[in-house]
């Protein structure tokens, strides 16, 4: 899973998934293409009212979509190891996808998380790569990639792993508002500026940057950057990007 064109595909694919057992199949899909033995596509909630059988469960409320093995699964939910998942806890204090290796950077790591993810270890989900979904008004969630043992985590494809997270999440929302029965909402349109902007915006250009190229002050840039963010209803201006990409409103191409 290292060309643009598969990545892209994964995408269109996503748009149009219309049952939680279809997303589950293309995301194990795109995990083995990119390397990965496993996923796991989730709100950090408490499982245990929703049984343990939770790899095709997308609700009105909540997400949990998986392939991890199932006795760890089970575990997992009827210990409610979610409170205190060192990876999850990471998820909710960062916009940014990080490697498990990395986890000292976000939390601080205790003797009973050090514990927990030995056991992780021992049920084969040693090593992996996490793209959080921390939308603001929901439910905090991720999408995890892992490996088992004996096999080193696939880091040349963490950029691919963090796009097709950030747009499989999407996808999941879709169908929770769609057993919400909430009413399709109208396309969004950004003006002209505010396009360009985000344009630039996606290929890793500063305010500063963008007002060079573009003619403007960063004051204004900045302005133009927050009124697509509202438009959209995100916070941060990696959502902004990839909602915009999401819905067609910028090409796919200007992600990379």
């Amino acid at each position: 899973m290292s060309k643009f064109h598969d990545v892209q595909t994964f995408i269109e694919l996503s748009r149009h998934i219309e049952t939680p057992a279809a997303l589950h199949d293309l995301m194990q899909a795109v995990s083995r293409e990119m390397g990965f033995d496993h996923f796991a596509l989730v709100h950090h909630v408490d499982l245990r009212a929703q049984g343990t059988l939770i790899s095709h469960v997308v609700t009105e409320d909540f997400i949990a979509l998986s392939d991890y093995p199932q006795a760890w699964m089970d575990q997992y939910i009827n210990d409610d190891i979610v409170s205190d998942d060192p990876v999850l806890l990471a998820a909710q204090r960062t916009g940014a996808g990080f490697g498990w290796d990395r986890l000292s950077d976000y939390i601080k790591i205790t003797p009973a998380h050090r514990h927990l993810i030995e056991k992780t270890r021992k049920a084969g989900i040693c090593d992996g790569f996490t793209v959080p979904a921390n939308i603001p008004g929901e439910l905090n969630g991720s999408c995890n990639f892992a490996v088992g043992a004996q096999r080193d985590a696939p880091h040349e494809n963490y950029a691919m792993a963090h796009v097709v997270g950030s747009f499989a999440f999407e996808a999941a929302r879709t169908l929770v508002a769609r057993m919400r029965n909430v009413p399709d909402q109208k396309p969004v349109k950004l003006a002209h500026r505010e396009l360009e902007c985000i344009a630039l915006v996606a290929r890793g250009k500063s305010d500063w940057e963008i007002g060079r190229i573009l003619g403007l002050s960063e004051g204004t840039v900045a302005t133009y950057v927050k009124r697509a963010r509202e438009r959209y209803g995100v916070s941060s201006r990696i959502q902004v990007v990839l909602r915009a990409a999401y819905d067609g409103t910028i090409p796919f191409s200007e992600l990379f």
